[in-house]
């Protein structure tokens, strides 16, 4: 939509199901870590002349430091 090529490093696919898995998240609470990876991104990067973003594991878990995913687990 905005020209931006997104990829994810294998990694951090592993990193993100592992997360999920450690709090018990299911579908949604894995939408909601991606979410939380991506959010600062989605709203800067379009008013900025980046092509291109690559998730790494490193960039993930910087986002994720963030917020408190045991917030996100299923009760």
């Amino acid at each position: 939509m905005d020209n931006i090529k997104l990829t994810f490093s294998d990694e951090v696919l592993d990193y993100i199901v592992d997360k999920a898995v450690e709090f018990k998240l299911g579908a949604r609470g894995l939408r909601s870590i991606c979410e939380a990876i991506m959010l600062d991104a989605m709203f800067e990067m379009p008013s900025e002349s980046t092509e291109e973003l690559e998730i790494t594991t490193d960039y993930a878990a910087h986002k994720l430091q963030r917020i408190n995913l045991k917030v996100l687990k299923a009760s």
